[in-house]
């Protein structure tokens, strides 16, 4: 099993792993709630995000890949999981990421801006007229409540926005290499990772040292976690341990100057 880079040609496979690794989940049943009735309305969504997510600036996409020796190995390599992270701040640092993930030259820049504007446009018409799976009431409100004002307080940082793993190849580890992917990032950059998780699929991040800085109720019955990991040099700079998996964001001054302190030394 290796991690690369995400490529176009990942995406159908990134579609299928993600309709059946969320087809259960509580928080995804809520935002679809007709999407046993509609599968193909919440399918053809998915794929949209995920090619607005491959060419997003800052953006970037891995995917885990079986090779030869591995188990379940069929001959030929398969992605079975994938991780999209993006890059957020005005450091130094993110402005090195913050250019097209899979284009390098000007012509191919400016053709990532026109494929970018284009997906807004499909995705807004798919929202609007097209899908019939989700309740945009629910969405909105999630949209709301997922504490986007907590990104403006951490600061520059790499926040995982999409992880999924294939359910028939789920605790094996997969999910575990693509976050230590996205940590070892984070650690070159001496920046925290942050994302957002249902109380349920908590266990995963905090066994790879993720803690809760924030918990809100999402609907009855439905709570959402924002969860953050400091690299080891980092240990106490972005957040104060609570135990028991939970954590209190510091200020973000003091953090930003311990950040401009490690860059420079």
């Amino acid at each position: 099993m290796f991690i690369r880079e995400m490529r176009r040609g990942d995406i159908t496979a990134a579609g299928s792993i993600t309709f059946q690794t969320f087809a259960s989940d509580e928080l995804f049943a809520w935002l679809y709630p007709r999407m046993h009735i509609y599968p193909d309305d919440a399918r053809r969504w998915q794929l949209i995000r995920l090619r607005s997510r491959l060419v997003g600036v800052g953006s970037r996409g891995f995917v885990a890949v079986t090779e030869e020796g591995d188990l379940d190995w069929h001959g030929a390599p398969e992605v079975v999981g994938y991780a999209f992270y993006v890059r957020e701040g005005n450091d130094e640092a993110a402005q090195k990421w913050q250019v097209d993930s899979i284009f390098n030259s000007q012509w191919l820049t400016a053709k990532s801006e026109l494929e970018r504007n284009l997906l807004s446009w499909e995705q807004w018409y798919e929202e609007k007229v097209l899908d019939r799976a989700s309740d945009p009431k629910r969405v909105k409100e999630y949209i709301q409540t997922t504490l986007l004002d907590i990104h403006s307080k951490v600061g520059p940082m790499w926040h995982l926005g999409m992880l999924a793993v294939s359910p028939k190849y789920q605790r094996r580890g997969i999910g575990g290499k693509l976050l230590k992917h996205g940590q070892k990032l984070a650690a070159h950059d001496n920046v925290p990772v942050l994302l957002e998780s249902s109380v349920v699929g908590r266990r995963l991040y905090e066994k790879s040292g993720f803690k809760v800085v924030n918990q809100s109720k999402i609907a009855e019955g439905l709570d959402g976690v924002t969860m953050l990991w400091e690299p080891e040099n980092m240990k106490g700079e972005f957040i104060e341990d609570l135990g028991g998996g939970k954590a209190k964001l510091k200020q973000k001054s003091s953090v930003q100057g311990s950040c401009e302190k490690e860059s420079k030394e």
